[in-house]
């Protein structure tokens, strides 16, 4: 088992910030504290309703495939992956970054192969981002990207009260704000929400509020489970000065269960 450690850097499409903090900011709630009472919390558990009725994720065993491709339509990534029930057990497997990898975590140990490889340099550690958050990285990644609208009442999650009516890409939507410590990045986070039905529709981080920075996501179809589990299927990149198109990731083959 390998293990290593590193400083979690900003760019939100290399890496989201994962976020278990224990402090609270004022005049925010802990959702994962208080999941009924303010009318933002009320929309999030909606949305977790719609996306996972029957309480799958992170009570199941879970697959998937994940498919990435950069602006220019090029692969970035083609991998299935896997989740154990607790989702501390991860395994992944397929090609990134021009390379084959064989990646798994149970707990905080980790393993790896990259083309066949398991004596990795520190430039493969580094292109394959196997150096980043002591080696488990793509466990985080992927439980954050997949997991979300549930990943929103994780501990450390702090929300804004109020519900925002607004537009994203053109649609009505109802929208709520999630700040979070400086020891995780202390990015600003929005997420939108269909009003009739609270599927998620999109989301949208900040850096540095007041200049636009980061970036948002824009959110199409759903992939189904045969346990009603309901992810967002295509997540297209985009960055927020400019609407600069990044690239695209799209599930297929939801499974739940061994």
């Amino acid at each position: 088992m390998n293990t290593t450690s590193y400083r979690l850097p900003s760019r939100c499409w290399v890496i989201l910030p994962w976020l278990f903090v224990a402090c609270s900011i004022s005049d925010k709630t802990d959702v994962s504290e208080d999941v009924e009472e303010t009318p933002a919390a009320k929309l999030v558990a909606r949305s977790v309703e719609f996306h996972d009725p029957n309480g799958v994720w992170g009570n199941r065993q879970l697959g998937m495939s994940w498919a990435g491709t950069n602006s220019e339509g090029e692969e970035r990534v083609a991998v299935n992956f896997s989740f154990g029930v607790d989702q501390s057990e991860f395994m992944l497997s397929g090609r990134y970054a021009g390379s084959t990898i064989e990646y798994q975590v149970s707990g905080s140990e980790w393993s790896a192969t990259v083309d066949g490889q398991d004596d990795l340099s520190r430039e493969t550690m580094e292109r394959m981002r196997l150096h980043r958050e002591n080696g488990v990285f793509w466990r985080s990644y992927y439980g954050f990207l997949a997991g979300i609208p549930m990943k929103i009442r994780d501990p450390g999650a702090y929300l804004d009260p109020e519900v925002t009516a607004t537009t994203f890409e053109g649609r009505e939507v109802h929208a709520v704000r999630l700040t979070y410590e400086p020891m995780v990045g202390g990015d600003t986070w929005y997420f939108y929400f269909e009003p009739s039905t609270a599927e998620l529709v999109g989301c949208r981080f900040y850096h540095d509020e007041s200049i636009n920075d980061g970036e948002y996501l824009v959110f199409e179809g759903l992939t189904l489970s045969q346990d009603g589990l309901r992810i967002p299927r295509k997540r297209s990149w985009y960055m927020n000065i400019d609407s600069r198109f990044l690239g695209s990731d799209e599930i297929d083959g939801l499974r739940v269960g061994p």
